[in-house]
């Protein structure tokens, strides 16, 4: 349920210890909503399984294939395997730039609570952040919450409530 496009963003993942920094691209326009996943409708550029979208137009309850490397991530439908859905963010507290290892703590923190799982699932899937970087903060404060699967694999159907 997540789709990334920003600027200076990392994708983290506490359950798998990585992290990746995706090339630079421009900041979009703040979004008051997205339309239904359509080409014609968003002007997204289609894959052939999705649409991609910047994370700031996730909705709860999307999944998303491949993994995103930045907030620029592609909606699937749940139905297909997929590597995550997202659930919900967390803004992180203003204040001077907190370092990787304590963003990677204060992310996971903030997005652990927050995450409701299907309850017969719950045991398959682990949590995973996209988070900002040094070169975007305090502009950029918001972490977004996917769950994944446990053992890297793909999910199939919804995972979160």
């Amino acid at each position: 349920m997540t789709r990334p496009l920003l600027a200076g963003v990392c994708l983290l993942a506490a359950l798998l210890g990585c992290g990746a920094t995706p090339p630079a691209v421009a900041t979009p326009p703040a979004v008051a909503a997205r339309p239904a996943p359509s080409t014609e409708s968003s002007g997204a550029a289609a894959s052939p399984a999705g649409v991609q979208y910047h994370a700031t137009e996730l909705r709860p309850g999307d999944c998303i294939e491949p993994m995103p490397e930045s907030f620029l991530v592609t909606v699937v439908p749940c139905t297909v395997p997929h590597s995550a859905e997202y659930g919900t963010t967390y803004v992180i507290a203003d204040g001077p730039w907190p370092g990787m290892a304590e963003m990677r703590r204060l992310s996971e923190n903030g997005c652990a609570p927050r995450l409701r799982y299907v309850a017969s699932r719950r045991e398959e899937v682990g949590l995973m952040q996209l988070i900002p970087l040094e070169q975007d903060w305090p502009r950029n404060r918001t972490a977004y919450c996917l769950a994944v699967a446990w053992n890297g694999g793909k999910l199939v159907g919804h995972v979160l409530k």
